[in-house]
């Protein structure tokens, strides 16, 4: 364990959720964390108050470290580390990289999506159409939300995604006999295609949803707040985000995020076979196999040239 009295400069920070020796991992959670270790040279650590482990990183600048699962746990860690002494992240970019959902209809089984903007589905007004005081709102296929777009959404640095995209599409991705096998299920072009790198919305809540009705809403609302289709489903990245947007340094961060599973059942599975099959370990290996290599490729870019991206 280091103690500098010099901070550590760090120019990539990797922010993977789940990491199997803290979390002491139910076996249908996927080590986020451990590959990583395999790939860099993470020969140091320094433990951070507040944080949610320590900080990993290399003597050339290259840290990591697990942030806990969901927006809270996220957004404490990353205020954590930037408010260190230990740490100088003013000029570091921040990675997360992990693993998501995502509707059959936009991404399949072990794609990789560069998130261009997070949306949060959890800071809404709710109440069901049923309760109503009209035939008509009664008779709404949808629950309604009230909603305040500019406070709810991050847009991402577009240059940062751009390059970051065209890292990860130079990446030659996994793919799994399980994955095709499941995906063949489902009708979607999309959900039967070979795996891909490619640029989407995430949707970022602290709970886990499924199923098409909720995936209605969900889509609903990121109408609403003009944020595109949503590709990815996932806990941590508004945390993250808001975080990094009080320090002054949304502008260097990226969400890298490979899909594990689908957002609702294919056609004659019923919702709770969906929930409970779960995903072949088979595919959360090579998703994860595809997001650590689209991942080192995006870090080998950003490190190139010391590249500078405007916000």
């Amino acid at each position: 364990m280091t103690d500098a009295t010099e901070p550590i400069s760090l120019d990539v920070l990797l922010l993977p959720a789940f990491a199997a020796d803290d979390f002491e991992m139910k076996k249908d959670l996927p080590d986020e964390f451990e590959r990583w270790l395999s790939t860099y040279e993470f020969e140091n650590s320094a433990s951070v108050p507040g944080a949610n482990m320590p900080v990993y990183y290399t003597d050339d600048g290259i840290g990591i470290t697990s942030t806990g699962m969901g927006k809270p746990e996220a957004a404490a860690t990353v205020t954590a580390i930037l408010a260190s002494r230990k740490f100088d992240c003013s000029s570091a970019y921040f990675v997360t990289v992990g693993v998501a959902g995502t509707p059959p209809d936009v991404g399949t089984l072990g794609s990789v999506f560069v998130a261009d903007a997070i949306v949060d589905w959890d800071k809404k007004h709710r109440w069901a159409a049923r309760d109503g005081e009209t035939e008509a709102e009664r008779n709404h296929p949808l629950e309604l939300f009230s909603y305040r777009p500019h406070d709810y959404v991050y847009h991402l640095n577009d240059e940062l995604v751009a390059t970051a995209l065209d890292a990860g599409k130079s990446v030659e991705l996994r793919d799994s006999g399980a994955s095709r096998a499941y995906r063949d299920h489902y009708s979607e072009d999309a959900a039967r295609s070979d795996p891909s790198v490619a640029v989407g919305t995430t949707l970022c809540s602290d709970e886990f949803w499924h199923g098409g009705t909720v995936a209605e809403q969900a889509q609903w609302l990121v109408d609403e707040y003009d944020a595109g289709t949503y590709a990815t489903t996932e806990m941590e990245e508004m945390g993250t985000a808001t975080a990094l947007d009080r320090f002054g340094l949304l502008d260097r961060y990226l969400s890298v995020r490979g899909v594990v599973n689908f957002d609702r059942p294919y056609d004659g599975q019923s919702i709770r076979e969906s929930l409970h099959d779960g995903v072949e370990k088979e595919t959360f290996d090579a998703t994860l196999d595809n997001v650590v290599s689209v991942g080192a490729a995006i870090v080998d870019e950003l490190r190139a040239d010391g590249a500078e991206f405007d916000g």
